[in-house]
């Protein structure tokens, strides 16, 4: 096979999503072409989504030593550099990249992701459309243009952007995200509502008391203390930048399972695809259109003490997201005029500020309940105070088919 058929089938296979496959001809290209131009930049954009940030380093210096004019490998070059949170240098790069070719838009959505973080917020706007102008189907252009509109108060603005994103995907979870926050703002709430579709999509299911434990409260004592006691702990803020704060964080929770996390693992998934089969499909919702025949989980724990929290997210990656609690503070309770560990929802993140008329939802925490929601729903912890803590196993359905 020749160099540049080799190389459009490593497009091609990128483009389909499958990286792995890709990955390995960019790699079989570069062993006989070190620092080739396409293949280097691809495979650099490769690592960078894996977070391989050295290696995505590594090969966009080779390709732009190669080819000083080939803009894709400046681009490129100028996003590694900004994950290396070198923000003169990525600025740079992009500079470089639309020196080599005007008609390039791509790193306006950098330059415009910059302005964000600087908080200048027009010069994002300006630079997200700058970027839209030329690529009019650019999904973080659009998505990023909507978040800033929404930070500036700019509701109508922000719902044509996610339009754009949402006529081609009309399940894309950020997209909808920022819809909701828009609809929001504007009072149409009807809207709002069928997306979150609380006590459909969004709500609490509880479990039984799996076989071996008395109740509740001596199953979950169990699983706390091997949450607290897994190999995976790591504390804080975890370099996933998970919404955590003030805590600690335990990934891949499956990957060590003792007694208690493996009788956790069968009764979730007992649970879920109870929950699953009680649903009705619809096509027009994007919650509801996706009811998958199979699906695969992500799963992990967090560890919240005094004054801890996690701060409003959603989770891009996922279908349905949801949470289990495994220990409540005394202080925690339902009678709580402040609802203090409270799982509340559709308050936005990402600097956005809630507009809205409304008093948003929230659910209190119990032990041996779980609440789900579509994963594009806003949710965050309302801090606690008084001491012990709010341990909860927190994952995301991810549709298989």
């Amino acid at each position: 096979m020749q160099l540049s058929e080799a190389l459009s089938l490593a497009i091609q296979h990128q483009n389909a999503g499958r990286t792995a496959a890709a990955a390995e001809i960019y790699d079989r290209i570069l062993e006989v072409a070190p620092g080739n131009p396409p293949a280097a930049t691809l495979r650099a954009r490769i690592h960078l989504k894996e977070g391989r940030l050295e290696e995505a380093d590594r090969l966009t210096v080779a390709a732009t030593r190669a080819a000083p004019d080939y803009m894709q490998a400046w681009n490129a070059r100028g996003d590694v550099l900004d994950a290396r949170n070198q923000p003169e240098a990525a600025g740079a790069a992009w500079r470089r990249s639309l020196l080599a070719g005007p008609e390039n838009t791509g790193p306006f959505v950098g330059l415009g992701n910059r302005f964000q973080l600087d908080k200048d917020y027009g010069a994002a706007e300006t630079a997200y459309r700058r970027a839209l102008a030329g690529q009019p189907g650019n999904v973080p252009a659009a998505n990023n243009l909507a978040q800033a509109l929404l930070i500036e108060g700019d509701a109508e603005g922000a719902l044509a952007a996610t339009g754009r994103v949402l006529a081609r995907d009309p399940n894309h979870v950020r997209a909808t995200a920022y819809r909701s926050v828009a609809l929001e703002e504007l009072g149409r709430h009807d809207e709002v509502d069928r997306l979150i579709a609380h006590g459909t999509a969004t709500r609490p299911i509880r479990f039984e008391v799996p076989d071996g434990y008395r109740d509740h409260a001596e199953f979950n004592a169990a699983l706390s203390d091997e949450i607290r006691n897994h190999p995976n702990l790591s504390g804080d803020l975890d370099p996933l930048r998970r919404a955590i704060r003030g805590g600690a964080f335990v990934p891949q929770l499956f990957d060590h399972k003792g007694p208690a996390i493996a009788a956790f693992e069968s009764m979730l998934s007992a649970g879920l695809d109870r929950y699953i089969a009680g649903l009705k499909k619809d096509p027009s919702h994007p919650f509801f259109a996706r009811i998958p025949k199979g699906y695969a989980v992500n799963i992990w724990a967090n560890i919240l003490g005094d004054e801890g929290h996690q701060s409003a997210h959603i989770h891009n990656a996922g279908w349905l997201s949801g949470t289990y609690y495994a220990a409540v503070p005394e202080t925690v309770r339902p009678d709580d005029p402040d609802r203090a560990g409270w799982l509340e929802f559709n308050r936005p993140g990402y600097g956005i500020p809630y507009r809205g008329s409304r008093r948003l939802e929230a659910v209190c925490p119990e032990l041996g309940m779980a609440v789900v929601f579509p994963s594009y729903v806003w949710h965050s912890t309302i801090p606690f105070r008084g001491g012990g803590e709010r341990i909860s196993i927190a994952f995301d359905l991810h549709v298989d088919g």
